[in-house]
């Protein structure tokens, strides 16, 4: 499995100088903590903060391009729900199992379980499946938007994109999103944005 470095970068108008530390804690701590949640970073990725008055952003190293599958158990019903008094399926097991994107062929691979009563009163319909683990766009695009939501915004302004339409509440106006994964372009939005490798130094 592919792992890179990984940068996001914000970049806004005057950040309000008193809250600029707390708005860049925040926003790379909160990217971290979402990509570590979806299983994104190896053990020993590292972080670094980036937060000047016109950009936040964050480095980290060791991301990986897709999370590794996971195996699940579903907990499904008790026994005497979904299966008839022949072991046959009932129709309350089979929409179960549709809604978990399986049909009646997942039948013969259910396991029973009890409560751990040790009566055998209160047997429990069980699959185990395995999850595919989440690509990284997907797991960046759920972080940033996380991120951007959890920010200690202490007044949120709201200004109109370049389509003369939309409107976007921020704390100050963003006009560009940089998003690599090693040299290649995450594609994330933002704000309005949509992510590139191109940024801005100082005017």
């Amino acid at each position: 499995m592919r792992q890179d470095n990984l940068l996001i970068e914000l970049f806004v108008e005057e950040l309000p100088p008193k809250a600029l530390a707390r708005l860049g804690a925040a926003f790379a701590e909160g990217l971290q903590a979402s990509l570590r949640a979806s299983m994104l970073l190896e053990p020993e990725s590292a972080l670094t903060v980036f937060a000047t008055p016109r950009r936040l952003g964050a480095h980290l190293t060791a991301v990986r391009e897709r999370a590794p599958d996971q195996a699940v158990s579903h907990k499904l019903m008790p026994v005497a729900v979904g299966l008839g008094p022949e072991g046959q399926p009932t129709a309350a097991l089979l929409k179960k199992l549709a809604s978990l994107g399986e049909g009646e062929s997942a039948v013969p691979r259910l396991q029973t379980r009890g409560d751990g009563r040790g009566d055998g009163k209160a047997q429990t319909l069980y699959l185990d499946a395995v999850a595919p683990g989440v690509d990284l766009a997907a797991g960046a695009q759920k972080a940033l938007d996380s991120a951007l939501a959890q920010l200690p915004i202490p007044k949120v302004m709201t200004y109109q994109l370049q389509d003369g339409w939309s409107s976007v509440r921020f704390v100050r106006p963003a006009h560009g999103l940089v998003a690599l994964h090693g040299d290649q372009v995450v594609p994330l939005t933002a704000l309005g944005l949509h992510a590139d490798r191109h940024t801005q130094g100082h005017r």
